[in-house]
């Protein structure tokens, strides 16, 4: 059950900026489940993708956002899809 002032924060929140929480958040676990199952540490994908491993953990901490760019090497580093994007049928 949430709080009177949870509820109410909420309630005044926009659904642009709801939508934007859920697609960061699932996104970061996304990213946090492939570094756990492909044994590597933050340091060693920030350095396997020419980064600072701080941006990594700005990245994931929601200190800093994502580009389509940065979300594209991360998918082809890890091997694995991080966000999918649904095909027009036709």
């Amino acid at each position: 059950m949430r709080s009177k002032i949870a509820q109410k924060l909420l309630d005044k929140t926009s659904n642009e900026t709801k939508e934007f929480v859920s697609l960061y958040s699932a996104i970061v676990v996304r990213i946090n489940e492939l570094i756990t199952e492909k044994g590597y540490t933050q340091k060693e994908l920030a350095e396997s993708i020419g980064k600072n491993p701080s941006e990594i953990s700005k990245w994931l901490n929601g200190e800093h956002n994502f580009t389509l760019r940065s979300i594209a090497k991360l998918q082809a580093e890890l091997g694995e899809c991080i966000i999918t994007v649904p095909k027009k049928r036709g």
